[in-house]
């Protein structure tokens, strides 16, 4: 059995595909020229996204309080402020693009209805007192945020988005380093590590899924996210 640093620092590797797939992917959908609409339509879905992480984060952290030590309280109490921030952002550019204050019940309940892909999804599957699950979500999903939303800020032209997402792809870094020290102190056995890793092959296809239904599929990044972890069935978008 590997060490838990190593074990980490392999995962890492092996997530280059996916988050190279996703800067691709991204690049496609704003280099396309989508519409006002199609441009607010795409960041109230990131909006909800970072109103459904600050939600599962606050839970689990109130779940987990009595088995954390304080450092690891005030980094997850960090992030929920962060997710706080983010989501205003976000709802901010959505007010800027459809020139009305954001409804937030009408939000919330599009995706009680079905609403759009978003990678807090993934979280939403692991039980609120899972910590194991919580770190590998923040080391893979806010992993690949860091490298999706600054390739956005770079290519988007609106000035006011693409600052927006560097400072948020910032923040991202720090939720994704959260998530390697959670699991260097807990991934310490082998059924651990083989939990972690059902978990991250699960996640990679999944957040690849999301990207392509959110952006554009692109088939080179298809046939990355393919070549490193599989076949991914039919067409994702």
């Amino acid at each position: 059995m590997v060490s838990s640093r190593d074990f980490v620092a392999r995962i890492e590797q092996d997530n280059e595909p996916l988050y190279r797939a996703s800067e691709i992917q991204v690049e496609a959908f704003f280099r396309s020229g989508p519409s006002r609409e199609a441009m607010a339509e795409h960041f109230l879905g990131r909006c909800m996204n970072e109103y459904m992480n600050l939600v599962e984060v606050a839970e689990r952290l109130v779940k987990t309080f009595v088995e954390l030590d304080r450092e690891m309280v005030v980094k997850l109490a960090k992030q929920i402020l962060d997710e706080a921030n983010h989501y205003n952002m976000v709802a901010e550019i959505v007010e800027r693009l459809t020139g009305r204050p954001l409804d937030v019940q009408l939000m919330i309940e599009k995706e009680r209805s079905g609403g759009s892909a978003k990678g807090a999804r993934c979280l939403q599957g692991i039980p609120q007192d899972d910590l194991l699950g919580l770190h590998t979500y923040q080391f893979i999903a806010e992993g690949r945020a860091v490298r999706v939303w600054q390739r956005m800020s770079e290519v988007i032209t609106d000035e006011l988005i693409s600052n927006c997402y560097s400072r948020i792809a910032k923040d991202e870094k720090f939720h994704a380093a959260i998530g390697r020290q959670g699991l260097e102190a807990l991934a310490r056995t082998e059924k651990d590590q083989a939990r972690v890793q059902s978990l991250v092959n699960d996640m990679r296809r999944e957040l690849y899924i999301i990207s392509a239904e959110n952006c554009l599929e692109v088939p080179e990044a298809r046939r990355l996210v393919e070549d490193a972890y599989g076949p991914l069935g039919e067409s994702a978008a």
